[in-house]
């Protein structure tokens, strides 16, 4: 698949005549960041978009009935899409990003292209089965000039890169319009959606490297160790199964010890219970969360800090 994927590609470019890429370009997404002040600014821009919503359910019902669509993650959505004939249908999984460190990967052998002038990388796992009912997977990152990105993967009978590819096409179209937290019906709303998880690093006296802020995560160092702050959803049962460590205010934070590294990891819950999903596990309902790995007193610092700044 890789093989033929590669050699359509060399026939397109070769094509006399061929029409033009109607992708969009130009503006904010088509200029290089590269002050840390234009980087940070990328960031901002992309924690601002709302994922659910770069691929709208209107637009996913061109490949079938839609299912259900899930806000796995502030910054990650996914999918389901019953096709006839085919019933597992086509599932996909998406993130919003932007790295200035190190960059994601999806894996090897690549196939790369453009779409206007976002870069595309493709790894295809073609099913090993004769039977059409087997799907196949498809990873693609697409990367956008200014550092942002968009990961995407996709399980679909048969030809799973080209039903990433018409998604991409259709969700790189929607990031052009910057769709804001809440323009999706499919989106939660919770107190971590949008936020800056490097924004507590001022009231703990340090400063954080853009390579090190992320959409949902942040990479800072506290009193000589080094933490990660995580703004996510989790499953409920999972949190409170840790051991109760101490309150903030009105939430509880939970406990667990990673042994014998000597690791702890916080987590507090910091909001009620995210929409009902069809694929809810016996782990419950997913809540949203503040989690802090790293040094057991530092840790508590870091998380009193962060649980002040929301509301």
């Amino acid at each position: 698949m890789i093989l033929l994927i590669a050699a359509a590609l060399t026939l397109t470019a070769c094509q006399s005549g061929q029409a033009a890429d109607p992708m969009p370009t130009g503006g904010f997404w088509s200029t290089a960041a590269v002050s840390d002040d234009e980087k940070l600014a990328v960031i901002r821009k992309v924690r601002a978009i709302d994922a659910c919503a770069l691929l709208p359910r209107e637009s996913l019902a061109a490949l079938g009935r839609v299912s259900e669509v899930e806000n796995v993650q502030p910054d990650q959505c996914r999918a389901n899409i019953a096709v006839d004939a085919h019933p597992a249908g086509i599932d996909a999984n998406w993130s919003v990003g932007a790295s200035y460190g190190v960059e994601p990967t999806i894996g090897e052998p690549v196939v790369e292209r453009a779409m206007g002038d976002v870069r595309v990388l493709y790894h295809d796992e073609p099913s090993t089965s004769a039977d059409p009912q087997v799907r196949a997977s498809c990873a693609a990152l697409a990367k956008f000039v200014t550092g942002a990105d968009l990961m995407l993967s996709v399980r679909a009978p048969q030809d799973a890169c080209a039903t990433a590819e018409e998604l991409l096409r259709i969700a790189l179209v929607q990031w052009r319009d910057e769709p804001a937290h809440g323009s999706s019906p499919d989106s939660d709303r919770t107190v971590v959606t949008g936020a800056d998880p490097c924004a507590v690093a001022a009231f703990l006296g340090t400063q954080v490297p853009v390579a090190d802020q992320g959409i949902v995560k942040c990479r800072l160092t506290v009193d000589g160790h080094e933490a990660i702050l995580t703004f996510g959803y989790s499953p409920e049962r999972v949190v409170i199964s840790a051991v109760p460590a101490f309150t903030a205010g009105p939430r509880q934070v939970y406990r667990s010890d990673a042994a014998p590294s000597g690791i702890t990891s916080l987590t507090a819950i910091v909001g009620p219970t995210l929409t009902a999903s069809a694929a809810e596990s016996l782990l419950g309902p997913q809540v949203p969360t503040v989690r802090v790995t790293t040094d057991a007193a530092v840790a508590e610092k870091i998380m009193r800090e962060a649980l002040a700044l929301l509301p």
